[in-house]
């Protein structure tokens, strides 16, 4: 493995190899390292991602949505028209939510192929151990790099190293393969029995579905909610894999000295439903051409800071905002009821997937 380049960038998840792509493709020397052996592998994640024309309207002001979406047509798993939530009780209210699912690990493996058509390195199996300045260690050999990219996800190491804080709430999720056909829409389901904090979901793909649940609660072990769903819906699952989203909102700082956060590692999730594939493609991309501004044209890495937050910032605080509020409503049955049929199925889509900014955006528009 080579001994220097002018930015590393920890993991090849979306915010990585985004970041990697832009950043060879403005002539950067760039080096792309996962400590795992095969990109995409295991999948932790409910495959999921909006259609072009939601994120538009969802992230008005996001640059580049043209470049990034929609994806190879190859890659998609099932075509989504729609939504349904189901309350506690059972009572279902429908939205449109049109998108698509896709095999996150043949995504990821994708989006790293894509950064290293530009020109990056892909290094597998290559652990980051620690950073001092521009040097940085991984289980192949020291590195020294001018800019380091933290994408590592919600617990980083990299912006441990840069003394930068992480996501305040990591929530704990798991999700599992179960096989069988299941339509062209999404469900989520809420309910203390089921999610306390949280709720489960089926997201439908070419025979099969991705299926999980997240929890905000601590208590009963995500393994065991799961179990209980599956055998409520009468599922059998596979593949089954755990992990932390983390839904307090973006981070205070997101560049310290010569080190950038971006992905989960960063909190670029939309806090009011967990995801966080588009964000973190969207600040990935950021994150590259401010790396290639400041070594080519001496622009202050900060500006990276700037880009990011005029460009969904103000979208993520208030999709975190919402579900602070939204914690009051889902720790009780009998409010989260209530409070369903109040909004309606319009009401949910508006938190769901827009943090409650549909208004805000059309006053813009």
């Amino acid at each position: 493995m080579q001994d220097r380049c002018d930015v590393i960038v920890v993991g090849a998840g979306p915010a990585g190899s985004t970041t990697a792509r832009y950043a060879a493709k403005a002539g950067l020397d760039v080096l792309l390292i996962d400590k795992r052996r095969v990109i995409g592998v295991p999948v932790c994640c409910g495959e999921f991602n909006a259609s072009p024309e939601v994120l538009a309207s969802t992230l008005p002001n996001a640059p580049g949505l043209d470049e990034l979406f929609p994806i190879d047509s190859q890659l998609i798993r099932r075509e989504i028209r729609e939504a349904v939530a189901v309350s506690p009780g059972g009572r279902e209210y429908e939205f449109e939510l049109p998108g698509y699912t896709l095999d996150r690990d043949a995504f990821d493996r994708h989006l790293a192929d894509a950064a290293v058509r530009e020109g990056a390195v892909l290094s597998p199996d290559t652990k980051f151990l620690g950073r001092e300045g521009r040097q940085v260690t991984t289980s192949r050999g020291d590195v020294e790099a001018r800019v380091v990219v933290a994408a590592d996800g919600p617990l980083s190491r990299v912006c441990r190293s840069a003394g930068m804080e992480r996501s305040a709430v990591l929530a704990p999720a798991i999700t599992c393969r179960v096989d069988g056909e299941f339509g062209d829409r999404l469900q989520f389901f809420f309910g203390n029995r089921i999610a306390p904090g949280g709720y489960a979901w089926i997201f439908p793909k070419r025979g099969c579905a991705n299926v999980g649940l997240g929890v905000q609660k601590r208590g009963t072990p995500v393994p065991v909610l799961l179990r209980t769903f599956l055998a409520r819906m009468g599922f059998a699952g596979q593949d089954v894999m755990a992990g932390f989203v983390p839904v307090s909102g973006p981070i205070q700082e997101t560049v310290r000295g010569n080190v950038l956060a971006v992905g989960d590692a960063a909190g670029h999730v939309v806090a009011s439903n967990g995801g966080g594939i588009a964000t973190a493609m969207i600040c990935g991309r950021l994150a590259g051409l401010a790396a290639a501004d400041h070594l080519l044209r001496g622009e202050p890495l900060a500006a990276y800071e700037r880009e990011w937050r005029s460009a969904i910032g103000r979208e993520l605080l208030a999709a975190a905002r919402t579900k602070r509020l939204a914690d009051r409503v889902l720790g009780s049955d009998f409010l989260l009821e209530r409070t369903m049929r109040l909004l309606g199925g319009r009401g949910i889509a508006d938190i769901v997937i827009r943090g409650g900014l549909r208004k805000a955006h059309a006053s813009r528009e």
